[in-house]
C-alpha cells in the first residue's frame, strides 16, 4: 500500500508543521432506488443538527436515553484518499478493534479537522425518520480530545493507556440498544462533572491529557454534557498537550462491524462527504506509513463520492467553513459533485475557487522588547496583497488563516496567556498600520480595549 489511510483522528507527536467498482447500470441495484438523497434536503438537516443544542436523545420506540450524537451534532470522520475505500477500516484499526470519529456541534469550538476529506454518519434519529437504515449500535466512548487511542486503549479504544482490560464496575445500568457496548473510564476513574476531570487531567507534570484523559460512556447524557465542558474550558494549551484545547478535535469511538479491513457495512449510514474549504493539511496520525502531505479536499471528496455511487449509494459532497456563520457551517454547490445524481441541472464538475491566500509568510523571531525588558517571542507576519486589502470587518477570515497556520505553535499556544491577544493586535494593525511590513505581534501581550490597544501603537505591555 503506498499510503495508508487516516487510521483515527488520534494525533502523533510529529505535529511539526498537525473495490470492487459496479458494472452494472444503477437502476439494477436494489439499494441505489432508496439511497439517492436530495442534496438540499440532505444540507438543511446536517446544518440544523449541527446548530440545534439538544441535551437529551432517545429511542422513538423504547424511549430509551442515548447519547447527544443519537439526535444531534455531525459525526464524521475525516480520511486520506488512496486505493481503498474511505469506509473500510484501517490496518491500525483493525489492531484496535474500532475506529475513531469526531463529533462537532454549534457549542464546541472545533475548527480544526486531521485530513481535508472525509463522511458524515446520519444520526440514528434523522434515519429513522426517513425509513432508512439506523445505527442502533457500536459507539462506546468519547474523550474530550484526541485520545492517543491504539491497541494500548482496550475495550475499542476506550480502555486506560495501559494495555490492561478496564474494570467495568462503577458502569451504571443503562436500558438502551446500544448498553452492552458503550463504555467509558471516566465513571471507573471517579470523575463524572468537568470539574473533576479538569482537577485531575492537568497536563504538565501529570503527563500529556491526550494519554493520561479517561473517556465518557457514549450512551450517558450527563457524560456528552461534562465533555463539552471540558472541551470549551481549555482555549489554549501547553507545549506538551498540543492537542487538548478547544480549536481541537473531540475522539468518538465506535467498534468496527468485522474483523478485517471490510466496513461495507458502514456505506449505508453514510450520509454526505465533506472537505474543509480552508484547508489542505493532513496531520501526522499513529499508524501512518508516510510523513503526511497536503491533500486537495474536493479531489478527494469527489473520489469517495465516485465509490460509494459505485456501489450504488449517492450522496451529495458538501462544503465545510470554520469561518462562516454556525447557520451555515456547510454549504452545496453543485459544481462539487461527481456524479450526476448529485448535479443540479446536469452541471459539469469544475475546479473549486480556494479561498485567497492572505498571509505571504509568518515567522516567530526572538527580539528583545523595551516594554519588558527581555526577549519575546514575536510572529512576524508578511500579508500579501489581499490581506493587506481586506476591510476592517473581515478580521475573521484574516485571523482564522493566520491561526491555521501558527496557532498550534508552542511560541503561540504556551505564550498567549491573555485569551484573544494575538486576534485584537491583529485587527489593530489591520486598522492603523496596514501598509506596514512586516506586521509583528507578541503572544505575552494583554488582551486590553480597542482604544487602549490603539493608544499603546498596538504593543500594549503587561501592568
Amino acid at each position: 500500500m503506498k499510503k495508508d489511510r487516516s487510521d483515527s483522528p488520534v494525533l502523533s507527536r510529529r505535529f511539526s508543521c498537525f473495490v470492487l467498482a459496479c458494472t452494472f447500470p444503477l437502476w439494477f441495484s436494489s439499494a441505489a432506488a432508496q439511497t439517492v438523497s436530495d442534496p438540499q434536503d440532505t444540507l438543511k438537516r446536517i446544518n440544523l443538527n449541527y446548530n440545534t443544542l439538544k441535551d437529551a436523545c432517545q429511542e422513538p420506540d423504547t424511549g430509551a436515553a442515548r447519547g447527544l450524537y443519537y439526535c444531534s451534532g455531525v459525526t464524521l470522520r475525516m480520511v486520506n484518499d488512496g486505493p481503498f475505500n474511505p469506509w473500510d477500516y484501517s490496518p491500525y484499526a483493525i489492531k484496535i478493534g474500532a475506529t475513531s470519529y469526531s463529533w462537532i456541534r454549534k457549542d464546541l469550538s472545533t475548527r480544526i479537522l486531521i485530513h481535508p476529506a472525509g463522511f458524515i454518519l446520519r444520526t440514528p434519529t434523522d434515519a429513522a425518520a426517513l425509513k432508512l437504515p439506523v445505527k442502533e449500535q457500536g459507539f462506546t466512548c468519547i474523550y474530550a480530545f484526541d485520545g492517543g487511542t491504539g491497541p494500548e486503549r482496550k475495550w475499542y479504544g476506550c480502555g486506560f493507556f495501559d494495555s490492561r482490560e478496564p474494570p467495568r464496575t462503577a458502569q451504571g445500568a443503562m436500558n438502551n440498544r446500544n448498553a452492552a457496548l458503550a463504555y467509558g473510564t471516566c465513571a471507573e476513574a471517579g470523575v463524572s462533572t468537568a470539574e473533576q476531570w479538569t482537577q485531575k487531567y492537568t497536563g504538565l507534570m501529570k503527563g500529556p491529557i491526550q494519554y493520561g484523559q479517561c473517556s465518557w460512556n457514549a450512551e450517558k447524557p450527563s457524560d456528552w454534557k461534562a465533555m463539552i465542558r471540558v472541551h470549551e474550558s481549555r482555549p489554549n494549551t501547553t507545549n506538551k498537550d498540543p492537542f487538548a484545547f478547544s480549536a481541537q478535535v473531540n475522539e468518538f469511538m465506535l467498534k468496527n462491524a468485522t474483523a478485517t479491513n471490510d466496513g461495507s457495512e458502514n456505506m449505508k449510514y453514510i450520509d454526505a462527504f465533506i472537505y474543509n474549504v480552508n484547508s489542505t493539511q493532513n496531520f501526522a496520525t499513529r499508524g501512518d506509513q508516510a510523513p503526511p502531505k497536503p491533500e486537495n479536499g474536493l479531489n478527494s471528496a469527489r473520489n469517495f463520492q465516485k465509490k460509494l455511487h459505485a456501489q450504488g449509494y449517492s450522496v451529495p459532497i458538501l462544503r465545510l467553513d470554520f469561518t462562516k456563520p454556525p447557520e451555515q457551517r456547510f454549504s452545496y454547490v453543485a459544481a462539487d459533485q461527481a456524479i450526476e445524481p448529485m448535479m443540479v441541472g446536469g452541471v459539469q464538475p469544475t475546479p473549486v475557487v480556494p479561498a485567497p491566500d492572505y498571509i505571504a509568510s509568518a515567522n516567530w523571531i526572538k527580539r528583545y522588547d523595551p516594554g519588558t525588558r527581555k526577549d519575546e517571542w514575536s510572529l512576524s507576519v508578511v500579508p500579501t496583497s489581499a490581506g493587506r486589502a481586506l476591510p476592517n470587518e473581515q478580521l475573521g477570515v484574516l485571523y482564522d488563516q493566520l491561526f491555521a497556520l501558527k496557532g498550534a505553535d508552542s511560541n503561540w499556544r504556551d505564550n498567549e496567556r491573555s485569551v484573544g491577544s494575538m486576534r485584537q493586535q491583529l485587527g489593530c494593525v489591520l486598522v492603523n498600520y496596514r501598509a506596514k511590513t512586516p506586521w509583528n505581534l507578541e503572544p505575552f501581550r494583554p488582551a486590553l480595549s480597542d482604544s487602549e490597544t490603539r493608544a499603546a501603537g498596538c504593543n500594549p505591555v503587561p501592568r
